[in-house]
């Protein structure tokens, strides 16, 4: 899991950036999650790669984004209707199910809340209707560092986001606090 979602992004970030610097203009913008900014039972590893997505964009948008023209975006969905949930389900049946431990009474009662979620009026969205945020980033002349696709997601991350939802108070704040005007500024 960290080698996919943390390790692929910074690989795939680092392959591109030589021509977008040399270009002095480029879009990334990177899945993240909610799950990036907020903590959630029984998913520890799949936050902490999503965690380190958040910081290695962010980091990024502080010094090569304004300096090079390249503008970076994590874009924060909460649950995809998809067949995951359905399939892990049926995997971890497979594999013994639950197991007797201290841990059983919070896991079931995770399963069932992420479960009734499912529904309509839930957490999640579709696909496509992540993929139209994406689509409405990629057409923003000035994209925010953080978008958020639904709702739900703005909710749930809002003890996290309150002050800055879109990111780009913090990434002034870091740029005047480490550079103040950056030297490589971008004309």
């Amino acid at each position: 899991m960290l080698d996919v979602n943390l390790t692929g992004v910074i690989r795939c970030t680092k392959a591109v950036l030589p021509a977008m610097r040399q270009a002095r203009a480029g879009r990334i913008v990177t899945i993240s999650s909610v799950g990036g900014l907020v903590g959630q039972p029984f998913n520890e590893i799949y936050c902490a790669a999503k965690f380190g997505v958040e910081g290695f964009v962010e980091a990024l948008a502080t010094y090569v984004g304004p300096a090079f023209g390249i503008r970076f975006t994590l874009v924060e969905p909460g649950g995809i209707a998809s067949d995951f949930n359905a399939n892990a389900m049926k995997r971890f049946a497979a594999g013994g199910g639950m197991r007797q431990d201290d841990y059983l009474p919070l896991l079931q009662a995770y399963i069932a809340g992420v479960q009734s979620r499912a529904g309509a009026g839930g957490s999640y969205q579709t696909s496509d209707e992540v993929a139209d945020v994406v689509l409405a980033c990629l057409a923003d002349p000035d994209p925010p560092v953080r978008l958020r696709t639904s709702p739900w997601a703005e909710a749930f991350t809002a003890l996290k986001t309150a002050a800055d939802p879109d990111g780009r108070k913090l990434q002034a704040e870091l740029i005047a606090r480490n550079f103040g005007k950056l030297p490589l500024e971008n004309p």
